[in-house]
């Protein structure tokens, strides 16, 4: 097994206290395909100004994911995925959110979600997002992040799927290694482990819970993700952010 990864989304303080449901949403899966392992990585943060924003992050990764699993199956390396075929992706996320709005009777910026995604194998590495969230990866001499997550106009503000001008806002960018260690994370968490005024990431953080991680059986994740849940749902860590959390960690074990 090349990837090791865990998953989970806390519903937020903001939401528990109003008996609301949690907005974030991930998939994640590691796969083999023509004798090439592979990681996918998908989070995605409904707007908490929306009434289906959850719903609108869980259509755009399960499209999503569907979309990445076709082209890997065909054989594809990852470096032959263009930019466009990325902005494909999404816009067909973008198209599934807007026929489910249609079907319920409702507008597809009642389904805004942000988009954050990574694909990896053993050496090389795509990502892609769309407003705020972070990925943050490792190869072992430290932690930096792929984008910086991106503010839109206002404050407290970014940008989504469902934007009318989705495309330009698509950051996209690859590597022609892959890191030893991925994390996704939510706009819930990037105040806790990111440094704004230096645009740092807080090591501490990540390099317990990727040791952690590492060092785990393959059937032994529940008892770390309990850990994480626990930890993510402690009144300090609600007193600093109130939202969702969602974070996905993925470790290279080719690697160790």
């Amino acid at each position: 097994m090349t990837w090791k990864h865990l998953s989970l989304s806390v519903t937020g303080k903001s939401h528990s206290d109003r008996n609301e449901p949690g907005q974030d949403y991930c998939r994640t899966g590691a796969l083999r395909f023509s004798d090439r392992d592979f990681f996918i990585g998908l989070a995605a943060d409904g707007a908490g100004s929306t009434t289906h924003g959850g719903m609108g992050a869980e259509i755009a990764c399960e499209t999503l994911y569907l979309r990445i699993l076709s082209v890997i199956r065909e054989g594809d390396n990852i470096s032959s995925i263009t930019d466009d075929d990325i902005r494909a992706w999404v816009t067909a996320s973008r198209e599934a959110i807007a026929t489910r709005a249609q079907a319920d009777g409702k507008r597809i910026k009642d389904y805004a979600c942000t988009l954050i995604g990574v694909v990896a194998t053993s050496d090389q590495a795509l990502y892609f997002q769309i407003g705020d969230g972070c990925i943050v990866t490792s190869n072992g001499t430290g932690y930096r992040t792929i984008f910086w997550p991106e503010q839109g106009e206002y404050a407290n503000s970014t940008y989504f799927i469902s934007d009318d001008t989705f495309l330009a806002h698509i950051k996209i960018d690859r590597y022609e290694a892959a890191p030893e260690e991925i994390a996704l994370f939510t706009d819930g968490l990037q105040n806790l482990v990111l440094s704004f005024s230096t645009r740092t990431v807080h090591d501490g953080f990540f390099r317990p819970l990727f040791a952690a991680l590492r060092k785990k059986p393959d059937n032994g994740f529940a008892d770390l993700t309990t850990h994480l849940t626990a930890l993510l749902s402690r009144d300090d860590v609600n007193a600093r952010s109130d939202d969702d959390k969602t974070l996905i960690l993925a470790v290279n074990v080719q690697v160790s």
